[in-house]
């Protein structure tokens, strides 16, 4: 029955992709009136199996996740498939493809996943060169760009980068 950090985390749903998981802090009231605060590395906790970065948690207690200054691609896998991460991810498929619309994806999903999720290019009127990745960024602006699709890619961010939460691609009609 004792509440960690990571079992706050599941039960708010996860992290995002764009978690800083070695800065986490756990800010906590001492009796005295004074603030406490908590380093936690949960990267530690993944990778070394280091329990004792699993806090367990007190009654007002605060958890801040802070946003990565550089995501490392090779460990997103490892991340993703950790118990506090949410289990799926959904994005929207939209356009000249088999099932357009929602599809739950499970995190760090790379574009040509997602594609081919959604049922692959409708062969007949798909513009099968390139998608838009339309992307609304943690600040609330928007991105729009241009991918190439290329499904013999890797993940990478140039032509099949990983996918974040509501992105939407947008398969347009061939001419």
């Amino acid at each position: 029955g004792l509440v960690t950090v990571t079992r706050a985390l599941q039960t708010a749903g996860g992290i995002t992709q764009l978690a800083d998981i070695r800065r986490i802090q756990v800010r906590r009231n001492t009796r005295v009136g004074t603030e406490q605060v908590i380093d936690v590395d949960l990267w530690q906790l993944l990778q070394a199996g280091d329990l004792s970065q699993d806090v367990i948690l007190d009654q007002g207690d605060t958890i801040i996740v802070p946003t990565a200054e550089n995501i490392d691609l090779t460990e997103a896998p490892q991340v993703a498939a950790a118990s506090f991460s949410p289990g799926a991810i959904t994005v929207n498929v939209v356009g000249e493809v088999v099932r357009p619309g929602a599809v739950a994806v499970p995190p760090n999903t790379s574009l040509n996943q997602a594609l081919l999720a959604a049922g692959g290019f409708n062969n007949i009127r798909a513009r099968v060169k390139e998608v838009e990745l339309i992307r609304l960024n943690p600040n609330g602006t928007v991105s729009r760009r241009t991918v190439p699709v290329d499904f013999s890619q890797e993940l990478n961010e140039d032509t099949n980068p990983s996918l974040r939460p509501n992105d939407v691609i947008v398969v347009g009609r061939s001419s």
